[in-house]
């Protein structure tokens, strides 16, 4: 691997902007230090051992065994006298009661950090069991909102699938598979202590889960730049813009070579950055709208979370096309490098072609832009409806009312 080269980042000190200015004030704090590159897992076991000698080891279905990061893992974590306990099974969304049984299993056994090897899904599912460690209470109820996380025992993880930006951010998303509710659980407690990115690891992820990854990742930083009310703000839609751009050219270098290392490294870069905080810092007006919206449907069933925004991204936009027509049409000169295409169209049609020119270049790298593409014939649209109005309160979304969810969900028929 070339670029970017093996880095260890720590911030622990908040930053604060204060202006009279369309970037608002705001705080932000990345407690999590980051070692990136080749071999960086070298430093794993000195690193967890600053936590305790009693680790819960967290993971998923097995690929990290096929990949041989497990291995690495365990040799690291035997070296510096670690004892562990294994939590295999780590569902791609992952459930709540998967996460209880983690709890019950950490609790018993004494651990006193928890170590998550996977992606996204697996460094939710513990977070979720880093705080139940420290809570009596029901574990669902910090989803719910009811109670807010006041301590989580410290958590080290290892990403191998960069999408959720679980690594270096302070948010956990669950689904109750009794309820079908998805929701998520957020607190500086929570954030990793220390975060591990090898690129190399990344090389055997299959081009459909990379796609999903990438999607995930653009949608990040999109929700942002299209939700915004300030007039002008260069530096954050510069960011954006360019780490956007990042994510494009990269997925197609891997569509003509999957293990291309330069395109590896700026997916998994990307992936940690996107929705880490600081593309958001201080954007008037930022939401998750389409978060909101796309949390139900991999609820109800059970995809990919990258397939389901790629779903409702379209949809969305095409419902808000009149107001932010003019985000729509920048995304497209920016990042879709659509300028001359644009430039032959009139004014009243260029953000419809935008919207086309995106949903084309999801279909090309295999992701869905319809319930009927992503094999979805009769979505409970009433039901999704009720989730995301739950999902408005709990995020402090406004605008959007049950007969306005549903109508973004039947634009994406």
């Amino acid at each position: 691997m070339k670029n970017p080269k093996n880095c260890c980042i720590l911030v622990t000190q908040p930053v604060r902007v204060i202006g009279d200015s369309n970037l608002k004030n705001f705080q932000l704090e990345l407690p999590t230090r980051i070692h990136f590159g080749t071999g960086v897992l070298e430093s794993l076991g000195e690193e967890t051992a600053r936590f305790g000698s009693k680790a819960l080891i967290v993971y998923g279905q097995g690929s990290i065994k096929r990949n041989g990061i497990y291995n690495t893992v365990m040799d690291q974590l035997s070296a510096a006298g670690i004892e562990t306990i294994e939590h295999a099974g780590v569902k791609p969304n992952p459930v709540l009661s998967h996460a209880e049984e983690g709890v019950t299993k950490a609790v018993k056994a004494g651990v006193d950090v928890i170590v998550a090897v996977g992606g996204g899904s697996v460094i939710d599912e513990s977070k979720a069991i880093a705080l139940g460690c420290r809570h009596g209470e029901p574990l669902w109820d910090f989803y719910l909102r009811k109670l807010q996380v006041r301590e989580a025992l410290p958590l080290v993880a290892v990403q191998t699938l960069p999408a959720t930006s679980s690594e270096l951010n302070q948010a956990s998303v669950l689904t109750n598979e009794d309820t079908k509710e998805k929701y998520s659980a957020r607190s500086i407690h929570i954030a990793p202590k220390v975060s591990f990115l090898d690129p190399e690891y990344t090389k055997s992820i299959p081009l459909s889960y990379t796609a999903y990854a990438c999607t995930d990742i653009l949608s990040h930083m999109m929700e942002g730049y299209f939700t915004t009310t300030a007039s002008w703000i260069p530096v954050q839609d510069g960011m954006v813009e360019g780490v956007c751009r990042a994510v494009i050219e990269a997925m197609e270098r891997l569509m003509s070579n999957p293990k291309d290392p330069d395109a590896r490294a700026a997916v998994m870069w990307a992936g940690a950055l996107a929705w880490s905080g600081l593309m958001n810092a201080g954007v008037d007006g930022a939401a998750i709208p389409n978060h909101m919206l796309e949390h139900p449907v991999s609820a109800h069933f059970d995809i990919a979370h990258g397939a389901g925004l790629s779903i409702i991204i379209p949809g969305w936009l095409k419902y808000r096309k009149n107001s932010i027509a003019h985000r729509i049409i920048r995304f497209g000169r920016f990042v879709l490098g659509m300028d001359s295409e644009l430039d032959s169209l009139p004014a009243d049609k260029q953000a419809d072609r935008v919207i086309e020119g995106l949903e084309n270049w999801y279909r090309e790298i295999g992701t869905p832009v319809s319930f009927k593409e992503a094999g979805i014939l009769n979505p409970d649209m009433e039901s999704m409806a009720d989730q995301a109005g739950v999902l408005c309160r709990h995020w402090g979304i406004t605008g959007y009312s049950k007969e306005d969810i549903i109508k973004i969900y039947k634009l994406c028929i």
